[in-house]
C-alpha cells in the first residue's frame, strides 16, 4: 500500500477554474481507480493557482488478477460435426485462448461456448498513464482553450507539467506532449523546482519552495492574518463582496498588507469605495467600532513579503487612482445636476427596436404607477413609485456609472438624496434591479418593489415583442433573471396582479411610443406568458411542490402569479386525499371523451333526459361554488367543490351511454361533458396529473 499522487502544473489558472477542478477532480480519480480495480482509500484535492494536486490513499501495488468468463456464440454456430467454425476460431482468437480451452456452457435456456481467461496481477504502475488521462480529458471548466501536442485537449489553460508518485515511486509516462515525472515548480518569483521524494511529503516540498498547496489551508491563514492586520489597526475587515473565496484561488504563498487611502475620499458614496476595493482590486474594506468606514484596507498579497512595504504602495497607488476618478466623476456629476443628467437620456439608446433611455424612463414611470395600483397600493405609494420610475435611470447619464457600471441605481439614490427626495423614493430607485439572483435580496419596501416589477415586465414584454426571446444558453438581456425576480416578488409580496394587465399596458407604452416591434401582441404576450410559467413552476419546486402540480394550477387559468401559486400548493396538498383522486379520474374520463368527440361543442340544451340532468345540475352547483372560491382565492374550496362532482360524474356515465348512435343525443351528451370537464378545470387542470407524477 502507499498513497499515489498526481500533480498537473499549468499557467495560473481563474478562481472558477480552481473552483471547479475542485469539485470534479476528486470524482474523476475515485472513477479512474475503480474503472482499472485498483484498490485504494480516500481521494483528496488541493488547488492552487498554477496546479492541481491529485491523493489517494492505500493504493494497492498491484491490480489483484482474476479469471474472467467471456461469453462466445451459441453451440450450434460454434461447432458444426464437432468441428470448431469460424465464429468459435474467431472467439477464441480475439480471447487470447486455443480453441480447444472454449467450454460449453448452459444460460438462460440456452448452450453457448465460454472462455475463461485468467488475467494475472497488474502493477499499479502500469495502470497510472490512464488514470491520468482520465482525470486530465476529464475536467470540465466553464472557459476552456483546446491545448496539447495536436491532441486538441481542452483545458482552462497551458498544462506545463505532470508529476506522478505512487509511494517513493516515480512513475514516467507519455501524455499530450508531457513527460511525468518527479519534479514539480514551486513559486514562480519565490521558489524554484523541488523533487518529490514521495508522495506523502508533497505539500511540505511544496512549501520549501514557496506555495501553500493545499486551499484549506491557505484559506486558514488568510483569516487568521486578516484578523491580526485588522485587529493591529484598531478595526475589522469586511467581505461584502464575498472577494475572499476568489483571493484563496489567486495565491499560492499568501501575506497580509495593510494599507491606505486619503481620508478625504470618505466623502463620496460608501458603496462607490467599497466597490473599487472590493470589484476592482479584490481588496477588504475595514471598518471602525462604530461600523464606519476607515480610510485602509487589507490586501492579500503572492508576493515576496520582503517587499510588503513597496507591494503595499503599489496598491495603495493603484486605489488611489481609482477613487481621484471615483471624485472627479462624482464632482461633474452633482455640479451638472439631476436634471443635467435626465436630459442626456434621449441620446442613450436602450435598445435599437425599443428606443432611448428616455422612452424607458416614461414608460416605467407609467408602469410603476399602474402596478402600484393594480397591486392595491395607497395613491401615496403609487405616485411614490411613478416618481421612483422617472428618477431610475438618471444615472446612465452619469460618468460615475460609466467609471463603476455595478452601482447603477444605487448612484441614482445618492443623487437623488443629496437633491432632497423623498427616502422612500430614493429607496425605490436604488433597489428596482433587485433581485439579482436567486439567493439575492428583494427590494425593501412596497415602492421599490412595484418600481422594480414594472422593470422587469418592460424588458420581458420589449424583447419578446421584438422576437428577441432567449434561445438554448443564450439570454444576452437577462430575461431568465428578469422573470425569475418579477415572479418573486408577486409571490413574496403576495400581490394578486392579474398578468394578462401587467403585460398588455406594457405592451400598449411600447406601441404608443412608436417602438418597432416585430410580433403582434397576441403571439408576443403568449409567449411571456408562457415563459413566466415556467419560472413559477421553477419557484414552487424549491418549495418542493412537483411540476405537475404548478401545471395543473396553471392550467386553472388563475392571470396571477401569487393566486397560481397558492393553487399549487392547494393542490400538492390534496392530493394524497381519496377524494381528490375521484375527481381526478371523472376529470380525466371526461376530458378523454371530449377530446374523442373533437370540434367545438355547442351548448347543452335539455332535452328532458333524467341521467343528463342530474349531471347537468350537479355541474351547475359546481361551477356556481368554483367561481365563487376562485374570486375569493379559496383553494381548498374550488377544489371541494371539484371533488363534489366526481360522484355525479360517475353516475352520469353508469346511466348515460354518451356514444349514442341518434346524432343529435350524442352531440347532445358531447357538449355536456365537455362542459363539465371546463367546469372542472377551473378548480385544477386535472389533465396535467399522472399517476406517479409527484401528486397522486
Amino acid at each position: 500500500m502507499g498513497e499515489l499522487l498526481l500533480e498537473i502544473g499549468c499557467e495560473e489558472l481563474p478562481g472558477g477554474a480552481c473552483r471547479e477542478a475542485v469539485e470534479q477532480a476528486p470524482r474523476l480519480m475515485a472513477e479512474a481507480l475503480e474503472a482499472a480495480r485498483v484498490p485504494a482509500g480516500e481521494v483528496s484535492v488541493w488547488v492552487s493557482p498554477r496546479r492541481i494536486g491529485l491523493s489517494a490513499a492505500d493504493v494497492a501495488e498491484e491490480r489483484p488478477g482474476r479469471t474472467r468468463s467471456a461469453r462466445g456464440p451459441a453451440e450450434q454456430a460454434a461447432f458444426d460435426g464437432g468441428e470448431p467454425t469460424k465464429a468459435a476460431l474467431g472467439f477464441a482468437r480475439g480471447q487470447g485462448v486455443e480453441v480447444g480451452e472454449l467450454i460449453v456452457r448452459e444460460q438462460d435456456g440456452r448452450s453457448f461456448v465460454f472462455a475463461d481467461v485468467e488475467e494475472p496481477p497488474t502493477a499499479t504502475a502500469e495502470l497510472v498513464p490512464e488514470i491520468a488521462r482520465h482525470v486530465l480529458e476529464g475536467l470540465r471548466f466553464g472557459a476552456a482553450m483546446r491545448w496539447g501536442a495536436g491532441t486538441g485537449l481542452r483545458f482552462s489553460r497551458p498544462v506545463r507539467w505532470i508529476v506522478a508518485k505512487h509511494g517513493d515511486r516515480t512513475i514516467p509516462f507519455e501524455l499530450h506532449g508531457l513527460t511525468a515525472g518527479g519534479t514539480t515548480r514551486g513559486h514562480r518569483t519565490l521558489g524554484g523546482p523541488a523533487e518529490i521524494d514521495r508522495a506523502a511529503a508533497y505539500r511540505d516540498a511544496l512549501r520549501d519552495v514557496s506555495v501553500v498547496v493545499d486551499h484549506e489551508e491557505r484559506r486558514v491563514s488568510i483569516l487568521r492574518d486578516l484578523d491580526a492586520a485588522a485587529a493591529a489597526v484598531g478595526g475589522r475587515w469586511t467581505d461584502p463582496g464575498g472577494a475572499l473565496e476568489e483571493v484563496v484561488f489567486l495565491v499560492e504563498w499568501p501575506s497580509v498588507l495593510s494599507g491606505r487611502f486619503d481620508e478625504s475620499h470618505l466623502r463620496l458614496p460608501e458603496k462607490v469605495l467599497v466597490t473599487a476595493m472590493q470589484s476592482h482590486q479584490r481588496y477588504f474594506p475595514l471598518r471602525d467600532g462604530d461600523g464606519r468606514l476607515m480610510p485602509r484596507f487589507l490586501a492579500v498579497g503572492n508576493g515576496d513579503p520582503a517587499y510588503a512595504e513597496l507591494i503595499t504602495r503599489g496598491n495603495e497607488d493603484v486605489l488611489d487612482a481609482r477613487l481621484q476618478d471615483a471624485a472627479f466623476s462624482f464632482d461633474v456629476d452633482r455640479t451638472a445636476g439631476m436634471e443635467a443628467l435626465d436630459a442626456r437620456l434621449p441620446d442613450i439608446v436602450f435598445h435599437q427596436r425599443l428606443g432611448s433611455m428616455a422612452d424607458k424612463r416614461d414608460r416605467l414611470m407609467e408602469g410603476a404607477r399602474a402596478l402600484a395600483g393594480l397591486a392595491g397600493l395607497s395613491d401615496h405609494d403609487a405616485a411614490a413609485a411613478a416618481e421612483a420610475g422617472r428618477l431610475a435611470k438618471v444615472d446612465q447619464g452619469a460618468v460615475l456609472v460609466a467609471e463603476f457600471s455595478e452601482l447603477e441605481g444605487y448612484v441614482a439614490a445618492q443623487y437623488a438624496a443629496v437633491e432632497g427626495h423623498p427616502e422612500v423614493v430614493c429607496e425605490a430607485v436604488e433597489d428596482h434591479y433587485l433581485p439579482l439572483g436567486p439567493g439575492s435580496p428583494l427590494p425593501r419596501g412596497d415602492v421599490g418593489a412595484a418600481v422594480a416589477a414594472a422593470d422587469k415586465v418592460d424588458n420581458l414584454v420589449g424583447a419578446f415583442l421584438a422576437d428577441e426571446a432567449p434561445t438554448g444558453s443564450k439570454d444576452p438581456y437577462a430575461l431568465r433573471r428578469a422573470a425569475a425576480g418579477l415572479v418573486r416578488i408577486l409571490i413574496e409580496r403576495e400581490w394578486d396582479v392579474p398578468v394578462s394587465e401587467l403585460l398588455q399596458g406594457a405592451a400598449d407604452r411600447l406601441r404608443a411610443q412608436g417602438a418597432d416591434l416585430v410580433l403582434d401582441d397576441q403571439e408576443g404576450l403568449d409567449q411571456v406568458r408562457e415563459f413566466l410559467a415556467d419560472r413559477v413552476e421553477h419557484a414552487l419546486a424549491g418549495e418542493g411542490v412537483a411540476a405537475e402540480a404548478a401545471a395543473a394550477a396553471q392550467g386553472a387559468g388563475l392571470d396571477s402569479v401569487t393566486a397560481t401559486a397558492a393553487w399549487a400548493r392547494g393542490i400538492q396538498a390534496a392530493g394524497g386525499d381519496p377524494a381528490f383522486a375521484a375527481a381526478w379520474t371523472g376529470c380525466t374520463r371526461l376530458a378523454r371523451l371530449a377530446e374523442r368527440e373533437g370540434g367545438e361543442p355547442g351548448p347543452f340544451v335539455s332535452a328532458g333526459d333524467e341521467g343528463e340532468d342530474a349531471l347537468d345540475a350537479a355541474v351547475a352547483t359546481a361551477e356556481d361554488a368554483i367561481r365563487s372560491a376562485r374570486e375569493r382565492r379559496d383553494v381548498a374550496a374550488a377544489l371541494a367543490a371539484a371533488e363534489g362532482l366526481a360522484a355525479p360524474v360517475d353516475r352520469f356515465f353508469d346511466d348515460v351511454l354518451v356514444n349514442a348512435d341518434d346524432p343529435d343525443v350524442r352531440a347532445r351528451r358531447y357538449a355536456l361533458v365537455a362542459r363539465a370537464a371546463r367546469v372542472l378545470r377551473g378548480a385544477c387542470d386535472f389533465t396535467r396529473i399522472t399517476e406517479g407524477g409527484g401528486v397522486l
